[in-house]
C-alpha cells in the first residue's frame, strides 16, 4: 500500500510540473522568426502580421543586420499606425519595448534603414508582440 501511494505522489509531482512548466512557456509569448531585406535610404520592411496575445510590452531579438549597418525596429498595427518607438538595432541586440498596442489586435514589427544608408540591408532574427 506504501509503494503505490508513492508511486501515486511521484505522478502528481511530475504531472505537477509538466503543468507548471508548459503553462509558463503558454504565458510568455511566441517568437516569429524574420529575415528581411531592407531597401536603401529610409526604405522600410515589415515582419508579417501577428496576434497580439497581451497588452504591454513587445520584443526583438536582432541576430544580424547586414554590412556595418544599423536599422531601426519599431511595432506597427496591421493598419501600419506605429504605437511605439523605434529602437536602433544590430548584431546580437534585444530590445523589450513598451507599445500602446492591446490584446487581440494584429501588429508586426517594422524594419527602417537610414537615411543615408545607400544599399540594401538584410537582417535576421525573432519578434515577439508580447515580451516573453
Amino acid at each position: 500500500m506504501r509503494r503505490k501511494a508513492t508511486i501515486f505522489l511521484a505522478v502528481m509531482l511530475v504531472g505537477f510540473l509538466f503543468m507548471f512548466i508548459a503553462g509558463k512557456a503558454l504565458a510568455s509569448g511566441t517568437w516569429y522568426y524574420y529575415d528581411l531585406t531592407v531597401g536603401p535610404f529610409g526604405g522600410s520592411t515589415p515582419t508579417n502580421n501577428q496576434q497580439k496575445l497581451y497588452s504591454g510590452q513587445c520584443a526583438v531579438d536582432c541576430d544580424w543586420v547586414g554590412g556595418d549597418y544599423d536599422l531601426w525596429a519599431y511595432l506597427q498595427l496591421s493598419d501600419n499606425t506605429t504605437v511605439s518607438l523605434k529602437k536602433l538595432v544590430n548584431d546580437g541586440d534585444l530590445w523589450r519595448f513598451n507599445n500602446s498596442a492591446s490584446a487581440g489586435q494584429y501588429v508586426h514589427m517594422r524594419f527602417e534603414s537610414g537615411w543615408s544608408d545607400p544599399v540594401n540591408i538584410r537582417t535576421v532574427g525573432h519578434w515577439s508582440p508580447d515580451s516573453p
